[in-house]
């Protein structure tokens, strides 16, 4: 569930950005935001993100 609502949530405020946005740069958006996500969490599971950063 730690991951599921915020990846839900980012999803629907792209879909509500991107209502006038064709559907090729609405896919490209989408596959950019997971990959951050993805690159964000493999950092923080491996201890490589940044101290500052960490949650507490």
């Amino acid at each position: 569930m730690e991951l599921l609502i915020p990846l839900i949530a980012g999803l629907a405020l792209i879909w509500l950005i991107g209502r006038g946005v064709p559907w090729n740069a609405k896919l490209m958006t989408v596959v950019v935001t997971l990959a951050v996500i993805v690159v964000i969490l493999l950092l923080e599971r491996n201890d490589l993100w940044p101290e500052a950063f960490r949650r507490r």
